[in-house]
């Protein structure tokens, strides 16, 4: 699968130049050249990665940065532009950049570049899986524990409704029923006390590192 990639850039030769490299290195490129373009691309088609200039006709990349500063799920943005200035390196990381690179661009620096945010997205989207299955997993404990709970304090009653009735009754047969009865409820309490002896029913500790975890050890 192609990785999605915006690439913003008002130089048409330059972003000629990109769009044409990208796509032979296998990214699926949509272009914008102004910040509104920008816009309406990233609402339209959710890129993953942005390649995001400073300078446009429009406003400038940074207004693109303030936009989805707030995103929980925002696009890795790449910042090119022909300022060196560190103050505009920092301001830009400080709102989310991923990385910042100066003009002219080279070639196999942006690759690299690139191959780091691939990479890095993945990560993000595994943790993402992960916190959703595990919040699904966890959701099923507590109702699974829950049912349990009801289900114990069931058996508890059926056992003891039928041990008092066969103390009152001299039906022999009837009274075998009424043993089978409580024989049957006690063998399912005892199998809800092995369940919850192997914490089945526990909430889930944390033994196993998440992706997250993992990524920052």
């Amino acid at each position: 699968m192609q990785e999605p990639i915006l690439l913003v850039e008002d130089d048409h030769i330059l972003q000629l130049s990109l769009t044409t490299m990208l796509r032979r290195d296998g990214y699926a490129v949509d272009t914008a050249r102004n910040v509104t373009e920008a816009r309406l691309a990233i609402l339209a088609r959710r890129p993953r990665i942005i390649l995001l200039d400073l300078g446009l006709p429009d406003g400038s990349g940074f207004d693109i940065l303030n936009w989805l500063a707030m995103e929980p799920d925002r696009p890795l943005i790449i910042v090119t532009t022909a300022n060196d200035s560190p103050k505009a390196a920092l301001e830009a990381l400080a709102l989310g950049a991923f990385d910042y690179l100066t003009k002219p661009i080279n070639h196999e620096t942006l690759r690299h570049t690139l191959r780091r945010a691939v990479s890095y997205d993945q990560l993000r989207l595994q943790v993402r899986e992960y916190e959703r299955l595990k919040t699904e997993v966890d959701e099923a404990r507590v109702t699974v524990r829950t049912a349990a709970h009801h289900i114990s304090q069931t058996l508890t009653v059926i056992m003891g409704e039928a041990q008092l009735v066969r103390e009152e009754v001299t039906d022999m047969s009837l009274r075998a029923s009424l043993d089978r009865i409580v024989r049957m409820a006690e063998d399912a309490a005892q199998m809800i006390a092995t369940l919850r002896a192997i914490r089945l029913f526990a909430p889930r500790e944390s033994g196993v590192d998440s992706p997250s975890q993992a990524a920052h050890e």
